[in-house]
């Protein structure tokens, strides 16, 4: 098993995007193979001709949706092929769009050989705006059992930044469907019911805030199943309550003002 990473990086219209992720990777010190799932993009044809660019330089493979089929059921498709070779130790995830900073995956991974019972492991992100300037930086509690007690309030993992074992999604299943734009969080839930998690305290991802992206445009249906999702793993508590006061309130405020919040917070 010469590369232990398996990348799994979903598209839909966005080359430009795909084409700053794919260069980010240039950088990574570890082994690893790319998997791009297309999901039906417009113009499939220059997606392919980026791939082609990028083979001489990285271990990659394109495999493409005949129609879109939505973020959910590529990301399970994706993983039901990676799990079927049998050939990977880890998954990491990645977007277009998203660039990886200071050697990620060899932090990642090394995070996991120390620790047997480490199922997940993301980072901290830097979140940017279209013009890569920085809008905040996030930084959850690195800690299982703070990771624990949060993920009822928000989600810690930022789903590009994380990686996981193979055997976990073997166990535990693929990304919940129930939970429309919102089945990372769900999945993580299951995941911390098994395994122990962690955050790395370095900025290993820079997250682009795209007006056009899935979670922007379904904001409103990702909000709903928030509030389900609290409501499914309520058990009265100080986080359970607040996080479920804080899926409501989400709802109803606009994505600018909660940004504007975000950019406060974490300033």
């Amino acid at each position: 098993m010469n590369r232990q990473i398996a990348v799994l990086l979903p598209h839909y219209n966005n080359q430009v995007g795909l084409q700053l992720t794919l260069n980010s990777l240039l950088s990574e010190s570890e082994e690893f193979t790319v998997f791009v799932f297309d999901d039906g993009s417009d113009e499939v044809d220059k997606t392919d001709e980026i791939i082609k660019n990028f083979r001489d330089q990285l271990d990659i493979r394109f495999i493409k949706n005949a129609e879109n089929i939505g973020i959910a059921k590529t990301l399970n498709k994706g993983l039901k092929f990676i799990i079927e070779l049998n050939q990977y130790e880890f998954i990491a995830r990645i977007d277009a769009g998203d660039v990886n900073l200071n050697d990620r995956f060899k932090h990642q991974k090394q995070a996991f050989l120390n620790d047997n019972d480490l199922g997940l492991v993301a980072s901290w992100v830097r979140f940017v705006d279209m013009e890569r300037k920085k809008l905040f930086e996030f930084k959850p509690p690195s800690s299982h059992n703070d990771l624990k007690e949060v993920i009822h309030l928000y989600n810690p993992f930022v789903h590009p930044s994380v990686m996981y074992r193979c055997e976990l999604v073997s166990k535990l299943g693929y990304y919940p469907e129930n939970y429309p734009a919102l089945e990372d969080h769900a999945f993580f839930f299951k995941i911390k019911k098994t395994y122990t998690t962690k955050v790395l305290e370095n900025i290993l991802l820079e997250y682009e805030v795209n007006p056009e992206s899935i979670s922007t445009k379904n904001r409103h249906k990702q909000t709903k199943s928030r509030i389900k999702l609290f409501l499914n793993e309520y058990k009265f508590g100080f986080y359970t309550t607040l996080g479920l006061f804080r899926a409501i309130l989400t709802h109803i405020l606009p994505q600018k003002l909660l940004i504007l919040m975000k950019r406060f917070l974490y300033k």
